[in-house]
């Protein structure tokens, strides 16, 4: 019981700093709408990105507390926290795309004369950037991480599984 928490708490401060970025994004984003000539889908990726991060947290949190009430058995929710958790995923590595194609296409732009055609604001350019590439590695390591901690779940429940079948199949006989 006392892991389950720590690992509601752990999940709960990580989600309140993913969207504190996600809020800056927006306000950056929003700020700074003109503020980058050399690429002016830089300050709309953030505001898409924030918001994307944003909406995919609150829907997350519905859906998963409408999952939870409507099945008890872990194994009951598994698919479909599974296919929740994937198509939040999908939806904030889709935004990513883009975002990551007009940040990195413009990869000097002139940070210092705001007259130059090829300038971007300081702020705005450097958290696309940096956005950006924590997204890809987080993305990476979350796809990773999930796909062993799922196949070892798995691979614990169907062996408790055929376990507790084995035994029913021994108090028949």
């Amino acid at each position: 019981m006392a892991s389950e928490n720590n690992i509601l708490i752990g999940t709960a401060i990580s989600l309140i700093c993913i969207n504190m970025l996600a809020v800056s994004m927006v306000i950056v984003g929003l700020g700074n709408l003109n503020n980058c000539p050399i690429q002016k889908e830089i300050a709309i990726y953030l505001l898409g990105s924030g918001c994307t991060v944003i909406l995919s947290t609150v829907l997350g949190i519905m859906i998963q507390r409408r999952i939870n009430r409507k099945f008890t058995m872990s194994l009951e929710r598994r698919a479909y926290n599974l296919s929740l958790n994937f198509t939040l995923l999908i939806a904030n590595i889709a935004w990513s795309i883009p975002g990551g194609y007009w940040v990195y296409s413009n990869i000097f732009p002139d940070l210092e004369d705001v007259t130059s055609g090829s300038y971007c604001s300081k702020d705005t350019y450097f958290l696309a950037v940096w956005t950006t590439l924590i997204t890809y590695v987080i993305a990476f390591v979350a796809t990773y991480l999930w796909v062993r901690i799922d196949r070892a779940v798995l691979n614990q429940e169907i062996t408790t599984i055929s376990a507790e079948m084995s035994e029913c199949d021994d108090s028949v006989a």
